[in-house]
């Protein structure tokens, strides 16, 4: 099975409409069985007005093909709600998404969405965390399954924090906070472009879920692409595939997904 996943679009109405073509083109081109959002469709905090024909703009590029989404921190940073959000895309007949938790069977493979929150409600974390009553959701609708899991937000457990006084030590990426790199028994191929942005807090989702997935992928952290594999599990990142937020630093993509290698393809827009 393979996968066309499209990472924070973010479209807004000041935004150049380029992002809107270069998507049409990729997908019109791209050979998949199934199109995932990884979240941030619409850049909320910039749509005051009109949501839903910015989310459409980027809905009708699928063209009839299978799709599925996770939300992400700015989807719902106006006024439409996620339930709102949710309304609009089952107006689409390809739409496959049921909600913000959810769990998808095709072509043999279980495909495990999570919504990973937007901001925290409290001073130790900024970014929100996956809670436990959907942890044990999801442990109960993959138990015995090898599951890819899809969610906005990564894990924090790729993640230490360490005490350094030069600027800047080898994958090490500088945060307000201090340094922080990954894990010593962690190695990652692909890009490394930003400090990775998950939950200050680990509600332990990775620890719980790890032995009934196969892989994790996530967005968010627009510069990053890369992969690597933590407690069994295969870790994929994908950058950005909107032209209006991070495209001047880090060239805006998208990734295909071979469910059965676990492999991927990093395509440039």
């Amino acid at each position: 099975m393979k996968i066309l996943i499209i990472a924070d679009v973010h479209n807004r109405p000041d935004a150049d409409k380029k992002t809107l073509v270069r998507l049409k083109k990729a997908i019109d081109s791209i050979a998949c069985d199934l199109i995932v959002f990884l979240g941030d469709m619409v850049h909320g905090p910039a749509v005051k007005e009109n949501y839903e024909k910015y989310l459409c703009e980027v809905l009708d590029l699928t063209a009839s093909r299978p799709f599925a989404t996770v939300f992400g921190n700015h989807d719902d940073e106006c006024y439409f709600s996620k339930e709102q959000i949710l309304e609009v895309m089952k107006t689409y007949k390809n739409c496959l998404t049921k909600g913000r938790d959810y769990v998808l069977k095709m072509d043999g493979e279980t495909l495990l969405f999570m919504d990973s929150g937007s901001y925290y409600k409290g001073e130790e974390s900024f970014y929100d965390i996956v809670k436990q009553e959907q942890i044990d959701w999801a442990k109960s609708k993959i138990y015995g399954e090898k599951a890819i899991l899809f969610q906005h937000i990564i894990m924090p457990d790729i993640m230490e924090w360490i005490e350094c006084s030069r600027i800047w030590k080898l994958r090490a990426v500088w945060d307000s906070k201090g340094f922080c790199r990954f894990k010593k028994d962690v190695h990652y191929s692909g890009r490394l472009g930003e400090r990775p942005c998950p939950p200050d807090v680990n509600t332990g989702e990775l620890e719980q879920l790890c032995s009934n997935l196969k892989a994790a992928v996530f967005g968010h952290d627009h510069k990053n692409t890369f992969e690597l594999d933590l407690m069994g599990v295969r870790f994929i990142q994908c950058a950005g595939s909107g032209s209006n937020s991070y495209d001047k630093y880090c060239k805006s993509s998208v990734k295909v997904l071979d469910t059965k290698t676990l492999e991927t393809k990093l395509i440039y827009l």
